[in-house]
């Protein structure tokens, strides 16, 4: 499975199932294109995480805060 890193701190954490229901919380409703693109990562797992993930952390970054620094500059690692 796929994981985020914060780049200002290297905080991590597991890219799955939980974690983008977590972030997403009610845009799934009004969420659009990007929203069906992060629901068909999910379901193909990590190589799908992987293939979309400069798009997944555009998005992410637009929404979700390191709870260890409050930045929101993210990477997708392996």
């Amino acid at each position: 499975m796929a994981n985020i890193e914060c780049k200002s701190c290297s905080f991590t954490e597991e890219a799955n199932k939980t974690f983008f229901l977590k972030v997403i919380g009610g845009s799934f409703v009004g969420g659009g294109f990007w929203a069906w693109v992060i629901c068909v990562a999910i379901v193909t797992g990590g190589v799908g995480l992987l293939a979309f993930s400069d798009e997944i952390t555009k998005w992410l970054a637009e929404r979700h805060d390191c709870p260890s620094c409050g930045s929101r500059k993210w990477r997708l690692v392996k």
